[in-house]
């Protein structure tokens, strides 16, 4: 158990720790659903706990337990009777279920709603450059966009020199609404996390490119992807495009896109190359009807195709479940796990692994076909519901493949196309 939790902590480097542990206490304990004594202003109650704070020295003392610490991170462990690594998600404004639950009234999101720019937000100006250069450099990103999204503020450096990405509600045509945080990107790690407080799903990254009607509106997975595909795409001479980031598989501004769709946007899920990506793709789509999919050509991402990376390869241990989705048998599964439990795969091995490997990319792409020729010979919407269905189940991590009755269908849809086409 001592294990688990101190892999755990490492997601957390330790002048992110110092900075949450110095989080004001009596902010900590309204959090935490405490309410302060009416007759003792220094002293908080809450179910078992009778807790004076000291918010001046960051100390706390619990009168009933006759025991006492500093630092909001051991205030919440207290209270709550969780581990370190709860308590810090919590802090840092992650879900969290704590495994003892003294309030109904914990707010793990309520924090003081930020203003624009987000309080909860330490920019630094001074380090601003360092991150400019990370992000020119590092990321091949243009310097001009990038000028033109600090003027704007939407993107600025931290007091530790991550890069910050303000995330912003999406008000009216596109427009920055309310500031509700920001997604930080290490410079000299992976670390990604966000800021204290950020309202992830009622915010984002997003920016726009270009005059007039929105004619387009990319979905990509991170901030810095959003900006690559604009540099990869240059400027559009049909209208405004828009780049929104949903960080990964968070959420997604639906009544947003379905309004823009109903006013002629075109929504393009512009997620990873990789299962995670296509995956989550199939997911919006279940949800936003009449959706475009576009992958990077080359890595796995839009910010490796600016960078000019290799094509994307699949790693070797991908491989058994390549062979289960394109439906091979028992016996050829068995030794395709058996060549994947070797050290380094052989010439003819890679072949074959490329061979599955491009098979399966080729009925990925015919399921994005289908679903699109279905929605274009107007198919009722359960149909099209049952193709987003198979198509999850497919690029699920224990892929089901496609039925015959399914894969005959398919092929019939499409020969339709080609004959009217």
């Amino acid at each position: 158990m001592g294990s688990e939790i101190n892999t755990k902590t490492l997601l957390y480097p330790p002048e992110v720790i110092d900075e949450v542990r110095q989080f004001d206490l009596e902010e900590v304990a309204q959090r935490l659903g405490m309410e302060r004594d009416r007759q003792d202003k220094k002293k908080w109650r809450i179910s078992g706990c009778a807790i004076s704070i000291d918010p001046s020295r960051g100390v706390f003392y619990d009168h009933l337990a006759q025991t006492g610490g500093g630092g909001a991170i051991s205030l919440v462990t207290h209270v709550m009777q969780c581990d370190f690594v709860t308590a810090m998600d919590f802090l840092w404004g992650k879900p969290v279920d704590f495994p003892f639950r003294r309030s109904d009234k914990v707010v793990p999101a309520k924090v003081k709603v930020p203003e624009k720019p987000a309080r909860c937000n330490r920019r630094d100006r001074q380090k601003w450059q360092n991150v400019k250069n990370y992000l020119i450099d590092r990321r091949g990103l243009p310097s001009f966009l990038i000028d033109s999204l600090h003027r704007q503020g939407l993107i600025d450096a931290d007091s530790r020199s991550n890069a910050m990405f303000f995330r912003y509600a999406i008000a009216s045509k596109f427009q920055l609404g309310e500031a509700v945080g920001a997604s930080l990107r290490s410079t000299s790690g992976d670390l990604k996390l966000l800021t204290p407080g950020t309202k992830r799903n009622e915010g984002w990254f997003f920016f726009g490119i270009g005059e007039g009607m929105v004619y387009r509106i990319f979905l990509v997975e991170s901030p810095i992807d959003a900006i690559s595909l604009a540099a990869l795409r240059g400027n559009s001479i049909y209208g405004r495009t828009i780049y929104i980031s949903i960080d990964g598989a968070g959420s997604i501004p639906i009544t947003v896109l379905t309004n823009a769709f109903q006013q002629g946007a075109k929504i393009i899920l512009a997620l990873d190359g990789d299962r995670p990506g296509e995956e989550m793709s199939w997911r919006i789509a279940k949800q936003l009807q009449s959706s475009l999919r576009v992958r990077p050509l080359t890595g796995k991402d839009w910010n490796e195709q600016l960078l000019g990376s290799k094509p994307y390869l699949p790693i070797k241990e991908e491989w058994l479940r390549f062979a289960i989705a394109l439906g091979k048998d028992e016996l050829t599964q068995q030794r395709i796990e058996h060549m994947v439990e070797q050290t380094i795969l052989s010439t003819a091995e890679r072949k074959m692994l490329w061979f599955d490997w491009t098979a399966f990319r080729q009925r990925q792409d015919r399921l994005w076909q289908w679903y699109r020729q279905a929605e274009i010979a107007r198919k009722s919407p359960e149909y099209l519901q049952r193709i987003v269905e198979i198509a999850i189940a497919f690029n699920q991590q224990q892929p089901v493949p496609l039925s015959k009755k399914a894969i005959e269908a398919m092929q019939k849809d499409l020969f339709n196309q080609s004959c009217c086409g």
